[in-house]
């Protein structure tokens, strides 16, 4: 079973309190029978009027009307209930807190509001990655080598660049400036966003997203030394890999194997500013945070979540299931599941126990000074 961390005080969380943070139209105004179909919810799980019209996403405080709001909590139910906020999605657990209270507005509930919003603005606004429907085609700025085989159904943004021998597969998208060098492969449905470098040989699964500045397939950081220190660049003649349905944030560098390749497992999730030296390997599932840095040759097991800044040193190995905390240390390999946190790391539970104690130094230090002076008072004249 795969582990979960939620502590807000070590993990950047992917979980919200209020998962919509902006106004945005549908395409076309919708009601809340149509979300429920949509959902395949049951009758049941609609408490007030199907027809109620909804227009636009908002924040459960709105005062625009025909409006459409997500909460997960107690505290949000007098606020919406105040607000012009005609429809809201909310948690199977709060429906009979809210019936309760003989709510005038219309309610949807189910069990899983996260998934269920994501489907909802997925469908009723936009699918991310964003596209912009201007962009159809080759642009006439970008270059192409003649002997690239791009989709038909593909676009290439402006001052796109694509190299010798690439394949750009069907539905996908290369924004404008980005650089892939030759016989690189971009399978279908995947985006790049603006910016994004795609080195020699490296190739993108399906359906993955990449965001702007992200660089994937540089060189790695490795040298040979010579008697008299100098330093000697060594050839990376690996790949980078990425499986199926990746994202890779922004401004991230993911570098390309020594000799073997550099893979990033299926459905792996990748923060903004992060770095995963040569020859790293992470498995399937994994939601790496913003800082996350990997030294090279090192390998991470399916379903591998960590917080923030965290650290990873070369050349071991975690098992599968593992969840470590923000700004934690890995500095040997881990071979049990669990949870994990600290530098170095050790179980969670130990590291909290630990970090909580740090408060207590300044007044322990004292009370230890006294009992000193009063056991041996001859060392404290």
């Amino acid at each position: 079973m795969r582990a979960t961390l939620m502590c807000p005080c070590f993990f950047l969380s992917c979980h919200f309190e209020i998962l919509y943070n902006q106004t945005m139209e549908l395409k076309n105004a919708t009601t809340a029978g149509d979300l429920i179909d949509f959902l395949k919810l049951q009758s049941s799980a609609l408490l007030g009027d199907g027809s109620t019209r909804i227009q636009s996403f908002e924040l459960p405080n709105s005062d625009k009307p025909d409006s459409f709001a997500f909460i997960k909590k107690e505290k949000w139910i007098e606020v919406v209930e105040t607000s012009r906020v005609a429809c809201i999605l909310a948690p199977t657990k709060l429906r009979f807190q809210i019936a309760d209270k003989g709510s005038k507005k219309t309610w949807i509930f189910c069990d899983n509001v996260d998934l269920a919003a994501q489907k909802i603005k997925s469908h009723f606004v936009f699918a991310t990655p964003y596209r912009p429907s201007s962009i159809k085609g080759i642009h006439p700025s970008a270059v192409v080598a003649p002997n690239a085989r791009v989709a038909a159904s593909a676009a290439v943004g402006a001052f796109a660049v694509i190299g010798e021998n690439c394949v750009i597969e069907e539905n996908c998208f290369i924004g404008s400036h980005c650089v892939l060098e030759e016989n690189v492969v971009i399978a279908e449905g995947s985006t790049l966003h603006p910016h994004v470098y795609v080195g020699h040989s490296c190739q993108v699964g399906r359906f993955c997203e990449i965001k702007p500045q992200a660089v994937i397939g540089s060189e790695g950081y490795g040298y040979a030394h010579d008697a008299r220190g100098h330093h000697h660049r060594i050839p990376h003649t690996g790949r980078v890999i990425l499986r199926d349905f990746v994202h890779v944030g922004a401004l991230t560098a993911i570098d390309r194997g020594t000799l073997g390749d550099s893979i990033i497992g299926e459905n792996t999730k990748i923060d903004n500013l992060c770095h995963f030296a040569h020859n790293s390997v992470i498995g399937k599932n994994g939601l790496l945070t913003a800082s996350t840095i990997m030294a090279g040759s090192s390998t991470l097991g399916d379903n591998f979540i960590c917080g923030g800044q965290t650290g990873i040193t070369g050349h071991i190995q975690v098992t599968d299931n593992v969840n470590v905390a923000a700004r934690s240390g890995i500095t040997n390999s881990i071979k049990k599941s669990g949870a994990y946190g600290g530098f170095p790391v050790i179980p969670l539970k130990d590291h909290l126990k630990s970090a909580t104690s740090l408060a207590h130094l300044p007044t322990l230090r004292k009370q230890v000074n006294r009992i000193l002076r009063h056991l041996f008072p001859e060392e404290f004249q």
